[in-house]
């Protein structure tokens, strides 16, 4: 099943392909990050991930992507160290694939549908 945005009267339905794969890597950012020891004993208000494409064509593909999260929290030992989450977050199996020219291949098969005969 491939989700494809559909345009309704009221306006667009369901997602690109591009929006799930932002949505994808916020997620993966996040997950990586919070899962991280170094929130283990840390008790968090809001976190927030919000993502920007640059999309380009010829061939049509994002050409930059910036991971943008904030998150809110009392706890003092986090201050001052941004770099140390970033490189945390910036670890997600979907960042490393993108960051890394994966080997990609794409097979068709077509299958021919026997017309069934009615007797």
């Amino acid at each position: 099943f491939v989700n494809v945005r559909d345009m309704r009267d009221d306006g667009p339905i369901g997602f690109s392909s591009g929006e799930l794969l932002l949505m994808a890597l916020g997620n993966c950012s996040l997950g990586t990050l919070l899962n991280h020891e170094i929130f283990d004993d840390i008790s968090l208000s809001k976190v927030s991930a919000s993502l920007e494409s640059i999309s380009e064509t010829n061939p049509s593909r994002m050409s930059a992507i910036n991971v943008n999260i904030e998150i809110e929290v009392d706890e003092e030992s986090l201050q001052g160290r941004e770099a140390t989450l970033e490189r945390i977050a910036d670890n997600c199996p979907i960042g490393n694939t993108l960051r890394f020219t994966p080997e990609v291949e794409v097979t068709v098969k077509l299958i021919s549908r026997e017309k069934s005969s009615v007797s």
